[in-house]
């Protein structure tokens, strides 16, 4: 994978119900105790949500559609290469590994992702962690049937309109200038306070350096925002 083999599967604890719900469950037995037909009801209600509608969307060559990640096929994401989709048992020619889950997973095909089948069967989320969003069906979206992207400090995936926004791809401050969108995505990083100074993003923010840009645009706006991490 060249340079993000640095990146490790990590288990972010957080199960698909848990993102519908907005809510982390009580693990200890203790805190579950008398609550079983209140879980089984909810449990039911999770494996309808996570289910994806019967229309399921491609694009004309036959390549699924993920609404938050629209250029998964360009993404080092994706990984290329022979394997077996340990959620429906299938040969594969491209999958995804980085899973959070309690199980050990590492091989799960595009279809179980984006059918939500992978996410109820091993009780897993593919992206780590994001801004809030109202929506309990968006957030089942992006966390139970969207592939996250390699970041140094796991995904972070911004949202604008109270909508997740797309992921575009990696950027350094060559590629933002080469898009025309330099001084826009500057101002607009500039306008939160918990982000790097504009002087060091000038200097040290590469594609592919030891401190990365994470270009998403808003679905409905249009507004680009940038996320920044570093090793």
């Amino acid at each position: 994978m060249g340079l993000f083999d640095r990146f490790r599967k990590r288990s972010s604890g957080i199960e698909c119900d848990d993102v519908i719900s907005g809510e982390f469950k009580m693990e200890s037995e203790a805190d579950l105790a008398g609550q079983e037909s209140v879980e089984s009801q909810k449990t039911t209600e999770v494996q309808e949500s996570v289910k994806i509608p019967e229309e399921t969307k491609r694009t004309a060559d036959g390549k699924l559609v993920f609404k938050y990640h629209p250029n998964l096929y360009e993404d080092d994401i994706l990984i290329q290469g022979e394997g077996v989709c340990q959620c429906c048992g299938r040969a594969v020619h491209e999958y995804i590994e980085n899973v959070y889950s309690p199980e050990d997973v590492d091989c799960i095909c595009l279809e179980c992702v984006h059918s939500g089948e992978a996410a109820e069967k091993f009780k897993a989320t593919f992206v780590e962690d994001a801004e809030p969003v109202s929506d309990s069906a968006k957030r089942t979206e992006l966390f139970c049937r969207t592939p996250g992207y390699m970041a140094w400090q796991g995904e972070y995936w911004l949202a604008c309109c109270d909508d997740y926004c797309q992921y575009l791809g990696r950027v350094g401050m060559k590629e933002l200038e080469e898009l025309g969108i330099k001084d826009e995505v500057l101002k607009e990083y500039a306008s939160h306070d918990d982000g790097y100074p504009l002087e060091v993003l000038e200097d040290c923010l590469y594609k592919d350096g030891d401190m990365s840009g994470y270009l998403f645009q808003c679905c409905h706006c249009g507004k680009y925002r940038l996320q920044v991490d570093a090793s």
